[in-house]
């Protein structure tokens, strides 16, 4: 076996076994892909619900014989092989090989070009010794076994085939963990964690029957070809541009990104070509047609709290129709299938609270507690199975995330109150503009790891870059928010993203240590508030934050980095300039303790050398100073520059801000004061004024409080209600 031809295989067997052949060219670099799956000894090339497919296939098979001189199959127990062999437990012990690489078994891995993390995935899907058959006779009829007269006692799997092919609502099983089917399988050795992955492997092992000629159901060859047609080529030599599939599929549901980077190598592509990653269609008969307005629609899409599109005739994403015709999305596969492509669809996910706003997962949001997961991982799972239940917690609430596919709601519930919140999943928005300039943007090779979120085209190879975010943006927005929560009366200049690979990847990796040190559970990750000096600044982007420089203002509660969950409190060490400095930080706080002025480190948590808090707080109870004494904890992630807010009416005189005011004027001499109220705090036109002259000019003070402005007193009644709410971190 070539090194190309073991790549393609191994890249199928980790995915279960198959993949679509689109898929395959986009994930292994292989040029000659179609070339090596044409191979029909190794692979099989089928059609399955419009969508082409390749099939891992061996002849190798597990020797059945208990007792056996010598032949070309495996000598390896059955059961040892799938993961658990209870007669190795027993006095007896079991009387079939555990043993793989044993002296019969590796020259004939060798002759297959086998490695032993493919063997269980490919035996298991080609060897008919190693699973039950699905009973066809439970298919056929009513009733609840079908036509099959053993019923219950049925050694075959009990499961509907149709499932297997797609989608069916019929009242056979359709869940490997029902009653009969599961017995079934634990009576064959099968351990639960592979009970999951089944339906992909009776799937392919539908797809190799429908290879070898229907052979196995001689009685229904209509009922196997329904599903799967394979189509083999016989000389392809003959054909140096041969597409291996002759059918292309009438309806196309996915985008090109061959096509929408500005080229596409396949004579007949299986997927739509399109300019934008996104295309809306409307159904028209049984035609898909494009919507005209597709960018209009995607971007009232993108905002999770809209249910309509803008226009005369609106679209209802929640049925996803356009007044009584069905509409849909197309759009390119998901950044995280494809992490390296441009213009692949990064998806959002968004949970509603209980004041109808909408959150975004793994954001900062005021008034919640951390999740366990984010929301690149639910979507993730989301795209393993868009039916599962995902359970994670936020604090010290549990909650369960039941994905109901595309047209269902996906809801959130606590498990302790039974409380449900919406969710919602949309992509995030890109312009026929953002999708022109993502096209000619040179690859960038030191572009991966980093952050999604993150502008590809300004990651330097040393160093660092202050990417300034749009105000109109949602990620200026919510840093915005954490800022103001308990900072009235200020104006921010402008947020920049720090965008720092080398830093990045230190903290990456320190969060990969720390989460295999806490038994694989997410680590408490908090994005946290450090005011400094602007001479700082240049050093924390370059650098990360070193306590013996940055950090001089206390060692209250340990030597290290100080963080805080309310940016009043960084506002103490900003230094004196006009326009203050103050970083949003991502810091991984894990498991954290009282602090102590004496420590140099966390303290131990069991007395011992080995076991260490991971960070130092004020108060366990409720936390608002984080110290941190490893700086790979802490990535520097937002540097936001502000100023206090300069009064409206004083705007009015002097204009903008950024212009220098001039001398203030000569206090007037009134005849008739004007009256201000708390509720309309507006100047009232004053006659006429005599200016006083220049030697009684009396000093601004004076001038100030010559009125009360209601706005002092709703200012700091406003600082004082955002003082009791608790900090946001992420969700």
């Amino acid at each position: 076996m070539s090194e190309a031809e073991a790549a393609v295989l191994k890249l199928i067997c980790a995915n279960h076994g198959s993949m679509s052949v689109d898929d395959l060219e986009e994930s292994v670099c292989v040029f000659n892909v179609r070339r090596i799956i044409s191979n029909r000894e190794k692979f099989v090339c089928c059609r399955s619900g419009g969508e082409h497919k390749v099939v891992a296939k061996t002849e190798l098979r597990l020797c059945k014989a208990k007792v056996c001189q010598g032949c070309n199959n495996l000598h390896l127990c059955r059961k040892f092989l799938l993961g658990s062999c209870p007669s190795s437990r027993r006095r007896r012990g079991c009387q079939l090989p555990h043993q793989l690489k044993s002296d019969h078994n590796v020259p004939i891995l060798v002759e297959h070009g086998l490695q032993e993390t493919e063997l269980c995935t490919l035996l298991l899907q080609n060897d008919n010794f190693m699973l039950p058959p699905i009973c066809s006779e439970y298919n056929k009829g009513d009733g609840p076994f079908g036509e099959c007269r053993d019923g219950d006692g049925c050694t075959k799997l009990h499961i509907c085939e149709k499932h297997l092919h797609g989608d069916c609502s019929c009242y056979k099983a359709h869940d490997f963990h029902e009653p009969h089917p599961s017995k079934t399988l634990q009576a064959r050795g099968v351990p639960a964690p592979l009970i999951n992955t089944l339906k992909y492997v009776y799937t392919n092992k539908e797809a190799l029957r429908g290879n070898r000629g229907n052979r196995g159901n001689q009685q229904h060859p209509a009922r196997a070809n329904a599903a799967y047609t394979c189509i083999h080529v016989k000389n392809i030599r003959l054909l140096p541009k041969i597409v291996l599939f002759a059918c292309v599929p009438s309806d196309k549901t996915e985008i090109c990104l061959y096509f929408i980077k500005g080229h596409c190598k396949h004579d007949k592509c299986f997927k739509a070509h399109n300019k934008l990653p996104y295309r809306w269609e409307l159904r028209q008969g049984q035609q898909w047609t494009a919507l005209p307005d597709s960018e209009e629609i995607e971007k009232d899409y993108c905002v999770p709290k809209k249910t309509y599109s803008c226009g005369v005739e609106p679209v209802c994403f929640d049925t996803m129709t356009r007044g009584s015709s069905a509409v849909r999305r197309l759009s390119t596969a998901s950044s995280v299938l494809h992490p390296d492509f441009v213009l692949t669809t990064e998806w959002l996910w968004y949970w509603e609270d209980e004041f109808g706003n909408w959150n975004q997962y793994a954001s900062a949001t005021a008034g919640h507690s951390a999740a366990s997961i984010s929301g690149a991982e639910l979507e993730q799972k989301y795209l393993n199975d868009d039916k599962s239940v995902v359970e994670f917690t936020a604090g010290s609430q549990k909650y369960s995330l039941s994905f109901k596919g595309e047209q269902e709601l996906i809801q959130m519930t606590s498990l302790q109150y039974g409380t449900k919140r919406l969710v919602r999943r949309r992509p995030a928005f890109v312009s026929s503009a953002d999708a022109a300039t993502a096209k000619v943007r040179k690859p960038q090779s030191n572009s991966r790891g980093v952050p999604a979120y993150w502008d590809k085209t300004q990651i330097p190879e040393t160093g660092y870059k202050r990417v300034s975010l749009q105000r109109s943006s949602e990620e200026f927005k919510r840093i915005e928010g954490l800022f103001c929560n308990t900072m009235a009366g200020f104006d921010i200049v402008q947020i920049e993203r720090i965008q720092n690979k080398k830093l990045w990847e230190f903290y990456d990796c320190q969060k990969n240590y720390m989460k295999k040190n806490n038994a694989g559970r997410n680590v408490q990750e908090k994005k946290l508030f450090h005011g400094t000096d602007s001479k700082h600044v240049h050093a924390i982007c370059h650098d990360n934050f070193d306590w013996r420089i940055c950090g001089t203002h206390g060692t209250a509660f340990g030597r290290g980095s100080y963080f805080a969950r309310d940016a009043k409190y960084s506002h103490s060490y900003t230094g004196q300039s006009d326009v203050k400095s103050m970083f949003v930080s991502l810091v991984l706080v894990g498991q954290y303790t009282r602090g102590s002025s004496d420590y140099v480190r966390p303290p131990s948590k069991d007395g011992g050398d080995v076991h260490f808090y991971d960070s130092c707080v004020d108060d366990v109870r409720d936390p608002s100073i984080f110290v941190v004494f490893e700086k790979h904890q802490i990535y520097p992630e937002y540097l936001l520059q502000y100023q206090e807010k300069t009064s409206n009416i004083f705007r009015d005189y002097y204009g903008a801000a950024s212009v220098p005011a001039p001398k203030p004027l000569s206090a007037p001499v009134r005849q008739h004061r004007p009256q201000f109220t708390p509720a309309r705090p507006q100047v009232t036109p004053a006659p006429q004024f005599t200016p006083a002259p220049p030697a009684a000019r009396p000093a601004t003070s004076s001038y100030s409080t010559a009125y009360s402005y209601p706005s002092s007193s709703a200012s700091s009644s406003s600082y004082s209600t955002n003082n009791q709410q608790e900090s946001c971190v992420i969700l």
